[in-house]
């Protein structure tokens, strides 16, 4: 072979080999974090003190304008079934986003080759795009 293949081929191969050695130990991780729930379980601790640090800053932001007319704010006692909705909510959207997730890993979804349909008619030509 000449010159240019040879060196392509030694560039091919330190990409490679620093793929399987710096990215796929972490993708592997990550893969086996997905579908194990680890990843969701971090998520789903982290909404409620979200949540709460989010109505805090709401609540002191309508403090603080109240408090600029020399009014104070009254406290809605729907607040907390509002908030626990709030949570409710977030955490059924993280488990809908972590099943979804999980089946695309599992399908091959996420991978490099993507395929789409183009309508001509009623024929529907395949085409793979690398």
């Amino acid at each position: 072979m000449g010159f240019a293949a040879d060196k392509y081929a030694q560039i091919q191969r330190a990409m490679f080999d620093d793929w399987v050695n710096r990215f796929y130990p972490k993708q592997k991780e990550l893969l086996e974090k997905s579908q194990t729930g680890v990843l969701l379980g971090e998520q789903l601790s982290r909404v409620s003190g979200n949540a709460e640090d989010s109505l805090r800053a709401a609540q002191q932001g309508e403090s603080n304008r109240m408090a600029r007319y020399g009014l104070s704010s009254e406290g809605d006692e729907n607040q907390s079934a509002k908030t626990a909705l709030s949570v409710v909510a977030a955490k059924n959207g993280l488990r809908d986003h972590e099943r979804e997730r999980s089946l695309r890993t599992l399908s091959g979804a996420g991978l490099g080759a993507r395929n789409y349909a183009n309508h001509r008619g009623k024929e529907i030509v395949w085409d793979t795009v690398l």
